[in-house]
C-alpha cells in the first residue's frame, strides 16, 4: 500500500490532514468537528476508529476543534509536546491520551519516523512535523508566520 496523505481542511475554518501507510494512519491536527472529520473520512472510505493518533501543531481551535469528540469517545492517542500538552489539558477539562515529545526530537508511531521543529507563530510551543515513510517523506507546516533558517 503506497503512503497515501490527503488534506480534509485547511484555513480559518479548520485544519485536518490524513496520513495512511501500510501499517499506520494518522490525522495532523483536528480542527474540523468531529463529524466533519468523521464525514471527510468516510469520503476516502476510511474512519476515525483505525486511527493510530492524531499530531498536534499547536493549540488554537482551528487545528483541535474535533479533538475532544474524537479522542475522548476513541481513546485517540494525541501527539504534542509539553507546552500543547499543558495548554490543551486546560482547554479541555477532559483526560485525553497524549503522548508527549519534545520539540525537535524525532519519535516513532508504526512504521513512520516523525520528525517536529519549532515554527514562528503566536501559540504555546508551535511545530511542524516532517513524516517519513518507507515512500519517503511529507512535510506538513502551518501557520508560518515567517520562513526561519530551520524551515
Amino acid at each position: 500500500v503506497p503512503t497515501r496523505f490527503t488534506v480534509l481542511g485547511s484555513g480559518s475554518g479548520g485544519n485536518a490532514s490524513y496520513l495512511e501507510t501500510e501499517q499506520t494512519r494518522l490525522l495532523i491536527d483536528a480542527g474540523l468537528s468531529g463529524r466533519q472529520i468523521r464525514l471527510r473520512l468516510a469520503q476516502l472510505g476510511r474512519s476515525p476508529e483505525t486511527l493510530d493518533g492524531i499530531l498536534l501543531t499547536h493549540e488554537h481551535a482551528d487545528h483541535t476543534q474535533g479533538l475532544k469528540a474524537l479522542c475522548t469517545k476513541l481513546k485517540i492517542p494525541v501527539y504534542c509536546n509539553r507546552l500543547t500538552a499543558d495548554e490543551m489539558r486546560f482547554k479541555m477539562q477532559t483526560k485525553l491520551e497524549i503522548c508527549q515529545f519534545v520539540t525537535g526530537e524525532p519519535f516513532e508511531i508504526g512504521d513512520v519516523v516523525v520528525e517536529n521543529f519549532p515554527v514562528p507563530h503566536d501559540a504555546q510551543d508551535p511545530v511542524g512535523f516532517h513524516v517519513k515513510t518507507a515512500d519517503g517523506g511529507i512535510g506538513m507546516l502551518t501557520d508560518l508566520g515567517q520562513a526561519t533558517r530551520l524551515v
